[in-house]
Parts: structure tokens; sequence; C-alpha cells
């Protein structure tokens, strides 16, 4: 009886390792294409929060001579508003406009701030 040593792998065996590592190949490039198109979605939001937080901050500190208005910060509109409910507060709100995958969004920022006499 003889018995030969196997060295080395099929074709078969070849073929089956290099379709799972494509698959799995395919799957990484996938998922970080979706990373990548959420990250700048993020970034995006997180410019128009802060363009819309510099912007209150500006106004807060003007308080009674504050005064609306409008200005685009690139692909970002900002439009805001004053208000004054009574002599010691002023309302602010802000609307930042930024693209997304799916359009445009606005988020609205709204507050209250008291005014030195």
């Amino acid at each position: 009886m003889r018995f030969y040593l196997r060295i080395g792998y099929t074709l078969i065996e070849i073929v089956v390792a290099l379709s799972l590592f494509s698959v799995g190949g395919l799957a990484l490039v996938a998922t970080s294409a979706v990373v990548g198109r959420e990250l700048n979605a993020s970034a995006s939001r997180e410019r128009a929060g802060r363009i819309a937080a510099g912007r209150l901050e500006v106004l807060r500190a003007a308080c009674h001579s504050a005064s609306g208005g409008r200005e685009e910060f690139g692909r970002i509109d900002s439009e805001w508003s004053v208000g004054s409910p009574d002599s010691s507060r002023v309302r602010l709100v802000e609307s930042v406009t930024y693209p997304t995958k799916r359009g445009k969004r606005t988020d609205i920022y709204r507050v209250t701030v008291p005014c030195p006499p």
C-alpha cells in the first residue's frame, strides 16, 4: 500500500478562497463608502451648527441694537431675525440651510436672552 504526501492546494480550494476574499473586500469597500458619505453629512451639519452658534453669540452681545439679516457661507445659508417680547429680553431666531444627500436641510435655533438695562 502506497501513501502519497499531498503538497499544495487544489484548484477548487484556491477558487473558493479567492471568492471569499473578494466578497469580503467588496463588503469593506461598500461599508467605507457609506461611512464616508455619513462623515461628509456630519461635517456639513456641524459647520452649520457652528455658524448658527456664532451668529447667536454676536446677536446676544449686541442685544438691543441687534437686527435681522442674511448671510451665505459657501453652500450654507444663514438667516436670522430679532424680536423683543419685552424691554428686558430679546428673542433671537437663527435658521441655517445646508445641502445633504437628500436635498437641502434647514435647522432652526431659537433663544430668548436677557438684556442689561
